[in-house]
């Protein structure tokens, strides 16, 4: 019995404990408010400053110096999420007395030619901004271009046609571009017609390349590979206008 008691005691120190310790803790006030950046973003959209910014209004809302029991931690990342260029923003307290606001920003795979609107979308219909992983559509950034392949064709006519299938196939594709050193720095756009077959624009040479749907793209790379390395050498970079990949063992090439 008197086991019991003492357990029953030292559970009641631990939550006394654990709930004086919150209590301290959210009787203090903000010191600094501390931005922590994306360190793996490859392209720098905004600075600490911009998130501070977006934090307290333009300066309108002070955060320093506020009693941490009266900061609403949600409320300032959803001011933060306003900027569709960032993909996640937590915001906590440090040990230190620190409001820390923790940025992941948006990755982009492609850039959708196209003037933009408030909807991305343009007096044509045609919609524009960057695609990214998770195939959102978000507007450009004012302070920074990224250097992902141009995106162009009437496929993009229509925002739904990104969350299709051929879609899905579409940004696999571009992830897998992204992350091959070669074909990114050599394709600098990709042509989606309707039907969503892609047209590959090369930074060398005077042809284009008819890729087919964007499906088994590490075999039609391959055969690429081997126009690249043996034909091109011979016949030389301005002999050829067309070259296709799209049919299953033929390397076409006019």
């Amino acid at each position: 019995m008197k086991r019991w008691v003492w357990v029953i005691l030292g559970g009641l120190i631990i939550i006394s404990s654990v709930f004086f310790v919150e209590l301290q803790q959210n009787s203090k006030r903000c010191k600094n408010v501390v931005v922590q950046l994306d360190n793996k973003a490859e392209y720098p959209f905004f600075t600490e400053k911009d998130i501070k910014n977006s934090i307290t209004l333009q300066g309108a809302d002070v955060i320093e110096g506020m009693s941490f029991s009266n900061i609403n931690f949600k409320g300032l990342e959803k001011r933060v999420l306003k900027n569709r260029l960032i993909k996640k923003c937590d915001v906590f307290r440090d040990l230190s007395g620190n409001l820390v606001v923790k940025i992941e920003q948006q990755r982009p795979i492609g850039r959708i030619l196209g003037g933009l609107s408030n909807k991305n979308q343009s007096i044509t219909g045609e919609i524009g901004g960057y695609l990214t992983e998770q195939g959102d559509i978000i507007p450009l950034s004012g302070r920074f271009a990224a250097r992902v392949v141009i995106l162009s064709g009437g496929f993009f006519k229509k925002s739904k046609n990104i969350k299709s299938s051929t879609g899905k196939s579409l940004i696999e594709f571009l992830k897998n571009l992204q992350q091959n050193s070669f074909w990114r720095a050599q394709i600098t756009e990709v042509v989606v017609a309707e039907d969503g077959e892609l047209t590959l624009i090369p930074q060398v040479g005077q042809h284009q390349i008819d890729f087919g749907l964007p499906e088994d793209a590490e075999i039609k790379f391959e055969k690429l590979k081997v126009f690249y390395k043996t034909v091109l050498p011979v016949s030389g970079w301005e002999k050829y206008h067309r070259v296709s990949v799209k049919f299953k063992n033929q390397i076409v090439c006019e």
